[in-house]
Order: structure tokens, then sequence, then C-alpha cells
């Protein structure tokens, strides 16, 4: 059919990918299009419609809303079209995302992709675990996709350590078999997970998703502070002594001995929970070490606090 009498609305479907519901809706509800009609009330498009549409569509597609891009000019389409592709690439890795892969299955399909996997460099690849772990390689990786059949709580707790001697910032696992308590064990900071069969392409989708998310290390960490490298001295007050500091009335009616007791007794808890945290990588406990040192610091602050109260109440303790 030429151009001069038009494109029926069954053809344009075809042609722009959108269904011709959503072709009467655009229309009706946003004038997107104004199809010419014949004498029986058909639609008719002509080929400048149906490149509008396919702008539309594609922009749609990428997150617009109708209501925002339906009345621009074809112009303006095409130039919002050329911004969104432009932004699309300029969220693309700078260098490839290099991939570390575990499993015998995995690592043969990903091979086999490897050409095609643009922005994905494979640095290393092990049939399974143990062959991985005997290798002291020195392996600079990005992502660690690794293949478990059966994912259990006590895997989920390995895969951390594992990510922490690739030396990489995130963990890809992909399962067939896994209960709720292994999915919840796994942090979703350092970890994602796909259900197998994965093929190449998603992974390298997932991949690059984790890259737009700023999940790979991509921005620089924040370095531990390292003004105060050694805890206080130890505690002066036992729970008791705090207890029965906190109890006391002062003649004075001064409520601070009792805050400050308060104080105390939550400074000392959280130091001691902080030196107690199960780390499971380098940063976390050089995080966890400068909290506990941080609270033991707070806390020696607030008992020289209270040995003056004392002092000017002349609180018996």
């Amino acid at each position: 059919m030429t151009d001069v009498s038009g494109y029926r609305i069954g053809k344009v479907s075809k042609l722009t990918g959108i269904s011709s519901d959503t072709l009467r809706i655009w229309e009706r509800r946003y004038a997107a299009v104004v199809p010419v009609r014949t004498e029986a009330g058909g639609r008719l498009y002509t080929a400048d419609d149906i490149a509008r549409l396919k702008l539309i569509k594609n922009l749609v597609d990428g997150g617009d809303s109708i209501g925002n891009v339906a009345t621009l000019s074809i112009d303006q389409l095409q130039a919002r079209a050329d911004e969104t592709i432009q932004v699309s690439k300029n969220g693309l890795p700078q260098s490839p995302i290099r991939l570390l892969t575990i499993g015998e299955s995995l690592t043969r399909a990903m091979k086999a992709a490897e050409l095609n996997l643009e922005d994905i460099e494979l640095v290393a690849s092990y049939p399974n675990i143990n062959n991985y772990l005997a290798e002291h390689a020195n392996i600079e990786a990005d992502v660690l996709v690794i293949e478990q059949p059966t994912l259990q709580t006590e895997t989920s707790l390995q895969i951390m350590d594992w990510l922490d001697h690739a030396h990489a910032s995130h963990a890809v696992v992909i399962y067939r078999f896994a209960n709720q308590d292994a999915l919840e064990k796994l942090p979703r900071s350092k970890s994602s997970t796909l259900r197998a069969p994965a093929n190449p392409q998603t992974i390298r989708e997932h991949c690059l998703g984790l890259h737009s998310a700023d999940l790979l290390g991509t921005k620089p960490k924040t370095p531990v502070p390292s003004e105060i490298s050694e805890s206080a001295p130890a505690r002066r007050y036992s729970d008791d002594a705090l207890a029965k500091i906190a109890s006391i009335s002062p003649v004075i009616q001064c409520e601070c001995p009792h805050h400050l007791a308060e104080l105390i007794s939550s400074l000392s808890a959280f130091e001691k929970y902080s030196s107690e945290c199960e780390s499971r990588n380098r940063e976390d406990a050089e995080m966890h070490a400068y909290l506990s040192r941080t609270a033991s610091h707070a806390r020696h602050m607030i008992e020289n606090a209270l040995d003056m109260v004392i002092e000017i109440e002349n609180i018996e303790v």
C-alpha cells in the first residue's frame, strides 16, 4: 500500500511493535498521531506517522512517560532519542568489567561467548571452587561469578570469604535450588543471585547493571579514620558501680550522675559489641576496630566527667 493511501492500523502495529489497542489510546488520550479516516471510518497512517510512533515507542520503552513525549515534534523526538543513546553510552564502564568464573558449565559457556561479550573480560576461570582455592595466583577481578547447583546457609557464608580471596567487589551466584535462609545470608551490597540456567548475555547485562548501580567499587571507598590508633584505658566503673550511681539522688536533685552512668553503660556495651563483631573481610575488620576504639575514648571522657560530678556532689561509690 502506498503512502498516499496510507497504512491500516494492523500493519502499523506490526511495523512499530505497538498493539492496536495502545495505538488507539495514544491517539485518543494524547494525540500522539492523527491518522486520516477512510469513508468507512478506518484509520490510515502515513510513513511520517510510523516514524513518529517508532520514536515514541523507543522513548517510552526507555522510561519516558507517554504524556511527556506524545506531543513533541519529530525533530524533538529524534533529539531526545539521540540524547538517551548518548547517556546510555556514558553509563557503560570505561574499561571492561573483569570476571572470575567458577563452575564447569558456566566457564565453558562464558568462554564460548567471550568474543560477543562487549565490556566484559574473563580474567580467570576454574571448574570448581577447590581448584580456585588451591591456586594462589594474584588475580584482580571486579566480579566473582560462581555456579552453585544448590545454595545452603553455610555456603552463603563461605561465598563472602571466596569474594575476599578474589579481591572482587561483588559476587554473582547462579543457583538452581536454595532455601530462603541461604539467600538472606548473602549481603545485598556485595552479592546478587541469578536462577540457573543463565546465559552469557544475561550475565553480561547483570554485571553492567551492577556497574550502573555503582556496586563494583567504582567510587573510592571512605577510608577508616586513623586519628584514634589505640584504645583508651580500661573501664573505671563496673556495671554494679554504675547501677549504684544511677540510683543515687543527690541533695541538689541533679540528674547528671544518673545520665552519665547510663551513657557509660551504653558506650561500654557498644565498645564490647564492636570488638566482638564477626568481620567478613579486611575493610570490615578495620571499621569495627575503629568503632571500638572510638567508643572506648568516648567512654573514658564520660568517666572523667562522672569523676568530677562524684567529687563535687560528695557521692560515695
